[in-house]
Protein backbone atom coordinates (compact mmCIF):
# COMPACT_ATOMS: atom_id res chain seq x y z
CA UNK A 1 0.00 0.00 0.00
CA UNK A 2 2.68 2.72 0.88
CA UNK A 3 4.78 1.52 -2.30
CA UNK A 4 1.51 2.27 -4.35
CA UNK A 5 0.79 5.72 -2.74
CA UNK A 6 4.24 6.45 -3.41
CA UNK A 7 4.34 5.60 -7.15
CA UNK A 8 0.64 7.70 -7.32
CA UNK A 9 2.33 10.56 -5.78
CA UNK A 10 5.07 10.04 -7.77
CA UNK A 11 3.18 9.88 -11.42
CA UNK A 12 1.10 12.81 -10.19
CA UNK A 13 3.99 15.18 -9.29
CA UNK A 14 5.43 14.55 -13.09
CA UNK A 15 2.18 15.21 -14.99
CA UNK A 16 1.56 18.42 -12.62
CA UNK A 17 2.44 21.41 -15.16
CA UNK A 18 4.18 24.01 -13.65
CA UNK A 19 4.12 28.19 -14.44
CA UNK A 20 7.42 28.86 -15.31
CA UNK A 21 6.59 25.99 -18.29
CA UNK A 22 3.57 27.93 -19.13
CA UNK A 23 5.56 31.09 -19.00
CA UNK A 24 7.86 29.02 -21.34
CA UNK A 25 5.78 28.20 -23.82
CA UNK A 26 4.17 31.85 -24.43
CA UNK A 27 7.90 33.23 -24.53
CA UNK A 28 8.39 30.52 -27.27
CA UNK A 29 5.07 31.64 -29.15
CA UNK A 30 5.59 35.17 -29.29
CA UNK A 31 9.17 34.69 -30.16
CA UNK A 32 8.16 32.39 -33.37
CA UNK A 33 5.75 35.35 -34.25
CA UNK A 34 8.57 38.26 -33.23
CA UNK A 35 10.60 36.07 -36.07
CA UNK A 36 8.58 35.98 -38.41
CA UNK A 37 7.65 39.63 -38.18
CA UNK A 38 11.26 40.28 -38.62
CA UNK A 39 12.02 38.02 -41.37
CA UNK A 40 9.30 39.90 -43.77
CA UNK A 41 11.12 42.67 -45.76
CA UNK A 42 9.77 44.61 -49.06
CA UNK A 43 11.30 47.57 -50.79
CA UNK A 44 10.48 49.84 -53.90
CA UNK A 45 12.33 50.29 -57.30
CA UNK A 46 14.39 53.43 -57.82
CA UNK A 47 15.30 56.11 -55.59
CA UNK A 48 12.41 58.39 -56.00
CA UNK A 49 9.08 57.94 -57.72
CA UNK A 50 8.02 60.53 -60.02
CA UNK A 51 4.45 61.22 -60.86
CA UNK A 52 4.49 62.75 -64.46
CA UNK A 53 0.95 63.42 -63.80
CA UNK A 54 0.70 64.90 -60.41
CA UNK A 55 -3.43 63.78 -59.66
CA UNK A 56 -2.33 60.23 -60.86
CA UNK A 57 0.72 58.17 -58.88
CA UNK A 58 3.07 56.35 -61.66
CA UNK A 59 3.26 52.84 -61.54
CA UNK A 60 6.24 51.05 -59.01
CA UNK A 61 7.13 48.15 -58.33
CA UNK A 62 7.11 46.50 -54.93
CA UNK A 63 9.04 43.08 -54.18
CA UNK A 64 8.84 41.29 -50.84
CA UNK A 65 10.52 38.34 -48.53
CA UNK A 66 9.93 36.45 -45.72
CA UNK A 67 6.34 35.91 -45.79
CA UNK A 68 4.79 32.34 -45.60
CA UNK A 69 4.13 31.26 -48.96
CA UNK A 70 0.41 31.09 -50.47
CA UNK A 71 -0.54 34.00 -48.28
CA UNK A 72 -2.51 37.06 -49.42
CA UNK A 73 -0.18 40.15 -48.92
CA UNK A 74 -2.33 43.99 -48.37
CA UNK A 75 0.01 46.56 -49.26
CA UNK A 76 -1.19 49.95 -47.70
CA UNK A 77 0.74 53.58 -47.41
CA UNK A 78 0.29 55.69 -44.70
CA UNK A 79 -1.49 58.70 -46.91
CA UNK A 80 -1.88 59.27 -50.35
CA UNK A 81 -4.12 56.78 -51.26
CA UNK A 82 -1.99 54.11 -52.43
CA UNK A 83 -3.05 50.49 -51.81
CA UNK A 84 -2.53 47.14 -53.65
CA UNK A 85 -2.78 43.15 -52.66
CA UNK A 86 -0.62 40.86 -53.71
CA UNK A 87 0.15 37.00 -52.81
CA UNK A 88 3.26 35.04 -51.47
CA UNK A 89 4.93 32.30 -53.97
CA UNK A 90 5.94 29.22 -52.82
CA UNK A 91 9.60 30.66 -51.84
CA UNK A 92 7.60 33.55 -49.65
CA UNK A 93 8.30 36.10 -51.69
CA UNK A 94 6.13 38.54 -54.16
CA UNK A 95 6.82 41.43 -56.92
CA UNK A 96 3.42 43.85 -57.34
CA UNK A 97 3.16 46.93 -59.61
CA UNK A 98 0.79 48.87 -58.05
CA UNK A 99 0.41 53.22 -57.99
CA UNK A 100 2.33 55.55 -56.14
CA UNK A 101 0.83 57.57 -53.92
CA UNK A 102 -0.34 61.28 -54.77
CA UNK A 103 0.93 64.54 -53.04
CA UNK A 104 -1.31 66.66 -52.28
CA UNK A 105 -0.66 69.61 -54.53
CA UNK A 106 0.15 69.40 -58.40
CA UNK A 107 3.41 72.03 -57.45
CA UNK A 108 6.58 70.88 -57.39
CA UNK A 109 7.28 69.13 -54.22
CA UNK A 110 8.44 66.09 -53.07
CA UNK A 111 7.65 63.69 -50.04
CA UNK A 112 8.48 60.41 -48.15
CA UNK A 113 5.39 58.00 -47.56
CA UNK A 114 5.20 55.11 -45.74
CA UNK A 115 4.66 51.81 -47.36
CA UNK A 116 3.09 48.73 -45.09
CA UNK A 117 2.80 45.02 -46.55
CA UNK A 118 0.52 43.10 -44.01
CA UNK A 119 0.15 39.31 -43.92
CA UNK A 120 -3.95 39.03 -44.33
CA UNK A 121 -3.86 35.13 -43.65
CA UNK A 122 -1.96 35.07 -40.46
CA UNK A 123 -2.69 38.57 -39.30
CA UNK A 124 0.91 38.61 -38.21
CA UNK A 125 3.58 39.14 -40.42
CA UNK A 126 4.28 43.13 -41.55
CA UNK A 127 7.21 44.96 -43.26
CA UNK A 128 7.51 47.95 -44.09
CA UNK A 129 9.32 50.79 -46.03
CA UNK A 130 9.86 54.54 -47.25
CA UNK A 131 8.88 55.50 -50.59
CA UNK A 132 10.27 59.07 -52.17
CA UNK A 133 7.92 60.37 -54.15
CA UNK A 134 8.02 63.99 -56.51
CA UNK A 135 6.11 65.53 -59.03
CA UNK A 136 7.09 66.31 -62.52
CA UNK A 137 6.55 70.09 -62.28
CA UNK A 138 7.64 73.76 -62.51
CA UNK A 139 6.52 76.87 -61.41
CA UNK A 140 7.39 80.67 -61.30
CA UNK A 141 6.89 82.86 -58.00
CA UNK A 142 5.22 85.26 -58.83
CA UNK A 143 3.10 83.37 -61.36
CA UNK A 144 3.26 86.35 -63.83
CA UNK A 145 5.42 89.67 -65.23
CA UNK A 146 7.65 91.10 -67.62
CA UNK A 147 9.92 88.55 -69.65
CA UNK A 148 12.89 90.27 -67.80
CA UNK A 149 11.66 89.78 -64.68
CA UNK A 150 13.82 87.64 -62.09
CA UNK A 151 11.92 85.42 -60.37
CA UNK A 152 11.72 82.04 -58.02
CA UNK A 153 12.05 78.94 -60.74
CA UNK A 154 11.11 75.60 -58.86
CA UNK A 155 11.70 72.06 -60.09
CA UNK A 156 10.80 68.89 -59.10
CA UNK A 157 11.19 65.22 -60.49
CA UNK A 158 14.11 65.46 -62.83
CA UNK A 159 17.21 63.61 -63.06
CA UNK A 160 19.33 63.89 -60.04
CA UNK A 161 22.80 65.25 -60.79
CA UNK A 162 21.77 66.48 -64.11
CA UNK A 163 21.13 70.34 -65.24
CA UNK A 164 17.95 71.59 -65.54
CA UNK A 165 17.13 73.96 -69.36
CA UNK A 166 14.31 75.40 -70.37
CA UNK A 167 14.03 76.09 -74.03
CA UNK A 168 11.85 78.79 -76.08
CA UNK A 169 10.46 77.91 -78.90
CA UNK A 170 8.16 80.29 -81.20
CA UNK A 171 6.47 77.54 -83.77
CA UNK A 172 9.74 74.78 -84.36
CA UNK A 173 12.01 77.28 -84.17
CA UNK A 174 14.20 76.96 -81.22
CA UNK A 175 14.49 81.38 -79.80
CA UNK A 176 16.36 80.83 -76.64
CA UNK A 177 18.06 78.46 -73.79
CA UNK A 178 18.26 78.72 -70.01
CA UNK A 179 19.99 76.78 -67.95
CA UNK A 180 18.86 77.00 -64.16
CA UNK A 181 21.35 74.30 -62.22
CA UNK A 182 21.91 71.34 -61.24
CA UNK A 183 18.55 69.18 -59.87
CA UNK A 184 19.77 67.26 -56.90
CA UNK A 185 18.54 64.89 -53.92
CA UNK A 186 16.56 61.48 -55.32
CA UNK A 187 13.78 63.30 -55.93
CA UNK A 188 15.88 65.94 -58.40
CA UNK A 189 14.95 69.02 -56.99
CA UNK A 190 16.05 72.67 -57.90
CA UNK A 191 15.01 76.27 -56.61
CA UNK A 192 17.01 79.34 -58.30
CA UNK A 193 16.21 82.96 -59.36
CA UNK A 194 16.09 83.41 -63.39
CA UNK A 195 14.31 85.93 -65.49
CA UNK A 196 11.09 84.45 -67.22
CA UNK A 197 12.27 84.47 -70.57
CA UNK A 198 16.27 84.91 -71.25
CA UNK A 199 16.89 87.93 -73.80
CA UNK A 200 14.61 90.09 -75.58
CA UNK A 201 10.96 88.52 -76.18
CA UNK A 202 10.32 89.16 -79.70
CA UNK A 203 6.56 87.53 -79.56
CA UNK A 204 3.35 87.50 -77.65
CA UNK A 205 4.17 83.98 -76.58
CA UNK A 206 6.59 81.13 -76.69
CA UNK A 207 6.35 77.76 -75.95
CA UNK A 208 8.85 76.31 -73.32
CA UNK A 209 9.82 72.44 -72.68
CA UNK A 210 11.62 72.11 -69.44
CA UNK A 211 14.00 69.01 -69.55
CA UNK A 212 17.95 68.01 -68.44
CA UNK A 213 19.28 67.99 -72.00
CA UNK A 214 21.32 70.95 -73.42
CA UNK A 215 19.97 70.49 -76.59
CA UNK A 216 16.58 70.60 -77.82
CA UNK A 217 14.81 67.40 -78.38
CA UNK A 218 11.34 66.57 -78.63
CA UNK A 219 12.10 63.06 -77.20
CA UNK A 220 13.62 64.13 -74.13
CA UNK A 221 12.79 62.87 -70.87
CA UNK A 222 11.84 63.54 -68.31
CA UNK A 223 10.32 66.89 -69.86
CA UNK A 224 7.46 69.23 -69.22
CA UNK A 225 5.72 71.75 -72.19
CA UNK A 226 4.20 75.13 -71.01
CA UNK A 227 3.36 78.02 -72.66
CA UNK A 228 4.59 81.40 -72.39
CA UNK A 229 2.63 84.91 -72.66
CA UNK A 230 5.19 87.47 -72.98
CA UNK A 231 3.12 89.59 -69.97
CA UNK A 232 1.69 86.37 -68.58
CA UNK A 233 4.42 84.44 -67.73
CA UNK A 234 4.41 80.68 -66.84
Amino acid sequence: MHASHASVARFRRRRLPTLSAFVGLALACSGVAAAQASAASIAVAGACVVNANPAQGSPMTVTGTGFTPGDSIDLQSNSGSAYGTATADVSGNFSISMSAPVLPTDAPDAAPFALTATDETDGVTTASTTIEVANLAVATNPAEGKPTKRVTWTFSGFTSGAEIYAHYLHGKKVTATAKFGVATGPCGVLKTRAVFYPGKAKYDSYKVQVDDSRRYSTTSLPHLIATLQTHIPL
